[in-house]
């Protein structure tokens, strides 16, 4: 399939998420053999990153506002993420080489060609394509959340994975923005900072914007691992058996593990080492599929504890009274 090189995916991503990136990368050129690929380093810790960029046909961009993107990101940070600031990097893509786009973080699986949904945004005349959405993980219940619903807006859309377009914001607009942000704070949720921000942004723009899911119908309406059941082949699409639900039978695009960790325990860990694992040798396969028994037999009763009501009751009351 023909490629034009003004389209194509900006993904994240740096040393520290190393094998999801891997599974991503791999992921990606199955169903993306020819798409142009381009790195927005997530920061300077990128070199084992940078090393696979001839093997998987990426570029690497780099931009001068990379530094006032950081700056907006600390001025949203309220302390709960240190790192935070260096997810605003990924809004430089508004004024980077592609014409029309898809931003992706590293951690999720790309299981469809994205040719459709990028291009979408200049046939169908979508300013902004997104996918899951979650209101409280953008605004916080109040007055403004309240009138933006009052408009038809406030989706609370992830910013994990997104189509849209060049010119769409510049970084003199996006400041002004985050000035008039910083105004109601308290009503944007305190940790996803740079979620809270890119919905604010379209929300107060505003853009056209829309749901992969409800425009090309099909397709799941989230992508989040814990939240999808069976996950079946055919004809070298992915689809989720779910009966009787909303979604079932329909196409897996993305498949995404965000505020996971990579362990035993992850939901679809067999399709995500599927990918991570694609061009390892058989040593790699047996001692990662030996690591991760081992690692099952540990963590199952933690995590069983963790998740009961009273066990966990017990131990947040205990840190409470004895601040441990």
């Amino acid at each position: 399939m023909a490629y034009s090189s003004a389209i194509g995916v900006y993904f994240s991503a740096n040393d520290v998420v190393y094998d999801w990136t891997i599974a991503f990368l791999n992921s990606f050129r199955k169903f993306n053999r020819d798409l142009r690929l381009i790195l927005i380093p997530f920061n300077e810790q990128c070199d084992r990153i940078l090393k696979l960029s001839d093997t998987y046909k990426f570029e690497v961009y780099t931009d001068p506002c990379f530094s006032r993107l950081e700056s907006i990101g600390q001025a949203f940070e309220l302390g709960y993420t240190p790192t935070g600031c260096y997810w605003f990097r990924r809004y430089a893509s508004f004024w980077g080489p592609l014409d029309y786009f898809m931003y992706l973080d590293a951690r999720q699986l790309v299981l469809a060609n994205l040719q459709p949904f990028i291009e979408a945004t200049k046939t169908l005349g979508f300013d902004f394509l997104h996918y899951d959405c979650a209101i409280d993980e953008v605004y916080e219940r109040g007055e403004f959340r309240q009138e933006l619903l009052k408009q038809n807006l406030g989706r609370g859309f992830n910013s994990g994975r997104w189509a849209s377009r060049k010119g769409l914001f510049s970084i003199e607009e996006f400041e002004e923005l985050a000035h008039r942000a910083m105004k109601i704070r308290d009503q944007l949720n305190p940790r996803n900072t740079d979620q809270v921000f890119i919905n604010y942004c379209c929300d107060m723009k505003p853009v056209r914007y829309g749901h992969f899911a409800e425009v090309f119908g099909g397709i799941c309406q989230n992508g989040w691992a814990p939240q999808l059941g069976k996950i079946y082949q055919a004809n070298g699409k992915y689809f989720l058996w779910n009966f009787g639900r909303v979604d079932h039978n329909k196409q897996i695009i993305l498949l995404h593990w965000a505020g996971y960790k990579m362990n035993s325990l992850m939901p679809h860990r067999d399709l995500f080492y599927k990918y991570l694992l694609a061009k390892q040798s058989l040593p790699k396969y047996l001692t990662l599929y030996i690591t991760t028994i081992l690692d099952f037999f540990w963590r199952l009763p933690f995590d069983f504890l963790r998740s009961n009501y009273l066990v966990n009751t017990l131990y947040h009351q205990l840190r409470k009274n004895y601040k441990f």
